[in-house]
């Protein structure tokens, strides 16, 4: 028999998909709208092209901006969110057809704004922000920082033409769901589907070792097949982008992507070094516990996210999620509460497993409409904290929506993910407070560390590293292949757990499973993330008056600096005394799983 099969999108539960409409009615009106913008851009540049030297006419632009960028943004999900879970249908290629060929014209119509911003003087947009719009302060700090970096006027409309254009991140996602095919498998008489959605959800972390190890084979069987063809399109990514960083004056893409996302490369490397040093021990430890609880012998990579209690999982249906998200995160006020429900009554999230649906979890907000948000539901509980992280994401955004301009909209990627983490660190701490059960309370560590803390500190820490290797190494001008690729992520792995399991083969083609590897330094932020995030759970949780003042850092967007940001909701980033205090908790969430572990027996 076959188990988990997948189906097609047009046989899901139509109610447990995400409502699209809540954008735009109809196709129709998609079109209708995507026509109207394309025949209005011209005239944005019409307008304003050679005359923001005015301070009128720039207070101006920036507002006539601003509406059409909140309107394409709007354009823009309804248009490509679709071929994130029905990639194989015809009307929804065609919709993100026309939305590419509508960027081309975004790009050649507004790639005059910044370049001409960068061109005024720094008197000019200080008086700007002082007497039309003291809002965007730390958005024209940004633009006066960012001057010495700008190319000619022609050469930045070339490079923001080539930007409308389908890049290296689509033709990955094509290899890695188009093309792809992963052979089934067999475990005492019964066949298993393998594929992304059903070896990243369920069989890798499958109780039984035969079939997790299985599918492990049958998984990087197929990515073997192609490891040449998606290296290519990575190696061609970062090429790319280290062109762009040179001929915009850097010396390493390193600092060229950290000022792309507004970030700091103090807090960068600290991220990148101390985690290595500090946190591994504490992983090591984890991972020798689960091998003694499974009585494995020859614990490997692909046995990682295993639970510790091989006899103990929580069921969890759609509905009752909802009830546990709302009590776990009541300390966040009548607010939260009101968009949990929200999320739900109105179909925000996507939870069906089905073909052509991309894997992982994601959130994409439209303020003041909806937040979309992507997951593929197991039916287990620990789909409660992939949830609560989305929704972290999703009120985020939404509360930015409320609070900020669109030009403010989007904050620093250092800070993006705490709001995330944060959820997930109270959702924990929420169900320890309400159970006495010792097993219960162990699963739940157990799913802090192997979820929480190891998918966020550990497995995009270790993209990150990756990241930096590869970022390093084509600095030097070093040459890449699959297989170089393949070396220096075993590299990082064996570094990193020692001799708490081996790096089983295929292991080392994890470097082919992550997309944040085309979207500038992502990895790493999921560690600063959780770093922010446990530190502000851990406050609201000694003093729930102090959920306000996260609620308020929150709605400030993209207004301050990360540093700022952290410094706002009450963590001081400046040090390393919050990213230390993370590392700490998640040794005393080791120790308490060998104490209870051990009072279990």
């Amino acid at each position: 028999m076959t188990k988990n099969q997948q189906v097609p999108r047009d046989q899901v539960n139509a109610q447990e998909t995400w409502d699209m409409t809540l954008l735009y009615p109809s196709d129709t009106i998609f079109k209708n709208e995507l026509s109207h913008i394309e025949r209005v851009l011209p005239q944005f540049k019409t307008s304003y092209e050679n005359r923001l030297n005015e301070l009128e006419t720039l207070d101006k632009a920036f507002t006539d901006f601003e509406s059409l960028l909140a309107n394409f943004y709007r354009l823009g999900a309804y248009a490509t969110l679709p071929t994130t879970v029905d990639r194989f249908n015809e009307t929804v290629i065609d919709n993100a057809n026309r939305y590419q060929q509508a960027s081309a014209i975004w790009a050649a119509s507004t790639s005059f704004f910044d370049s001409e911003l960068a061109t005024l003087s720094d008197e000019l947009l200080d008086q700007f922000v002082a007497e039309k719009r003291p809002d965007l302060a730390y958005v024209i700090e940004k633009i006066k920082r960012d001057k010495k970096h700008r190319l000619s006027k022609d050469a930045e409309q070339v490079l923001s033409n080539f930007r409308s254009l389908p890049d290296f991140y689509d033709l990955y996602e094509i290899t890695k769901f188009e093309d792809m095919d992963f052979e089934s498998f067999t475990v005492d008489g019964k066949d298993y589907e393998n594929s992304y959605v059903s070896y990243e959800n369920l069989h890798e972390m499958d109780n039984n070792t035969e079939i997790r190890r299985k599918a492990a084979d049958s998984f990087y069987k197929t990515l073997r097949k192609y490891k040449n063809t998606t290296a290519n399109e990575y190696i061609s990514h970062i090429k790319k982008e280290k062109l762009v960083a040179t001929m915009r004056g850097y010396d390493s893409v390193i600092d060229y992507l950290l000022d792309q996302q507004d970030g700091n490369r103090d807090l960068y490397d600290r991220q990148i070094n101390l985690i290595m040093e500090e946190l591994a021990p504490h992983i090591r430890r984890y991972m020798k516990l689960l091998a003694r609880e499974h009585q494995i012998n020859d614990m490997q990579f692909a046995d990682c996210k295993i639970n510790l209690d091989p006899d103990y999982e929580v069921d969890m249906t759609i509905p009752e999620s909802r009830d546990y998200l709302k009590k776990a995160l009541a300390v966040l006020g009548e607010d939260y509460g009101q968009m949990i429900d929200e999320s739900y009554d109105k179909r925000w999230t996507d939870f069906p497993q089905n073909i052509g649906k991309s894997t992982g979890g994601f959130c994409y907000t439209i303020g003041g409409v909806a937040a979309f948000i992507l997951l593929s539901w197991t039916g287990k509980m620990n789909e409660v904290f992939v949830l609560a992280h989305e929704l972290g994401h999703a009120y985020h955004f939404m509360h930015c929506g409320e609070k900020q301009s669109m030009m403010n909209q989007d904050c620093s990627l250092y800070f993006v993910e705490a709001p995330s983490t944060c959820n997930e660190v109270l959702v924990s701490n929420y169900l320890l407070k309400t159970s006495s059960d010792a097993r219960f309370k162990r699963w739940v560590i157990s799913n802090m560390i192997s979820r929480t803390y190891y998918h966020n500190m550990v497995t995009h820490y270790l993209e990150a590293v990756f990241q930096d290797r590869v970022y390093k190494k084509l600095d030097a001008g070093d040459m890449f292949t699959a297989d170089i690729l393949s070396t220096i992520k075993k590299e990082v792995m064996q570094e990193f757990f020692g001799d708490s399991l081996d790096i089983n083969d295929g292991a080392e083609l994890t470097w082919m499973r992550q997309p944040h590897y085309y979207m500038g330094l992502y990895p790493y932020t999921y560690s600063a993330g959780l770093t922010i995030g446990t530190a502000v759970a851990n406050k609201i949780e000694e003093d729930p008056s102090h959920a306000q003042v996260w609620l308020d850092t929150l709605g400030k967007g993209g207004s301050m600096s990360a540093l700022d940001l952290c410094q706002s909701a009450g963590c001081d980033v400046s040090t390393d005394k919050p990213l230390k205090d993370a590392i700490a908790y998640v040794g005393s969430l080791v120790d308490q799983l060998y104490k209870l572990t051990d009072e279990l027996k």
